[in-house]
């Protein structure tokens, strides 16, 4: 037969556990999701003298930033993760959709195919996209690292291999991951224009032969 004494501790350790776990629930933070869209770009679209056709073959980003839960550096070699604040979708899918829209404005094309969303027609460019880095760093700015490479839709040669290195000049203020994400939307905006730059370089080159 268990003691009183026995019954006693028992009973005051689970009530502890109750407490504690009702704690928990008590004081959980409501979990937000953000999401990467388009842009809304100023200047003029460029204006092909013939259908412009782009497929974007494919776009990857490291790993660790395919977790739904939002990076941000600590110093060079620290991630941290938040909790509460996430990616509404998987963060490649978003770019590469994101991405189709800002050239389809930025080219005047709506005919932009990509592994999500394939296009029936032949296309006149191919891009790859290789992001490298996209998160805000130790400085509580935003830095988007990524490479592409461009090539002709009828040839597997490349036409060239770019390299763009952003930072955002707004400085992030502690834990506001609308204004960091606001950010991110600007910068990768401001890819994808460099990338178009690269098609128009491209096309001015075959309008002037």
């Amino acid at each position: 037969m268990r003691s009183p004494l026995y019954k006693i501790i028992i009973s005051l350790y689970l009530a502890s556990l109750l407490s504690g776990c009702s704690g928990v629930i008590s004081s959980t933070t409501p979990i937000r999701y953000y999401l990467i869209d388009p842009v809304e770009y100023t200047t003029l679209s460029f204006q092909s003298d013939h259908p412009l056709s782009i497929e974007i073959i494919s776009l990857n980003i490291p790993q660790y930033l395919e977790r739904f839960h939002i990076a941000t550096r600590s110093s060079k070699s620290q991630l941290e993760f938040s909790e509460s604040d996430q990616w509404g979708e998987n963060l490649r899918k978003n770019l590469l959709r994101t991405m189709s829209r800002n050239l389809s404005a930025l080219l005047s094309t709506l005919d932009i195919g990509t592994p999500l969303n394939r296009s029936a027609s032949l296309p006149v460019y191919r891009v790859q996209v290789h992001i490298e880095q996209f998160e805000m760093e130790s400085n509580k700015k935003v830095s988007l690292v990524a490479r592409w490479q461009l090539s002709e839709g009828t040839q597997s040669k490349p036409l060239g291999v770019f390299s763009a290195n952003l930072q955002g000049q707004d400085i992030i203020k502690e834990r506001d991951y609308e204004q960091m994400v606001s950010a991110m939307r600007e910068l990768y905006g401001e890819l994808c224009q460099r990338i178009a730059k690269t098609i128009i370089t491209q096309e001015n080159k075959h309008q002037n032969l």
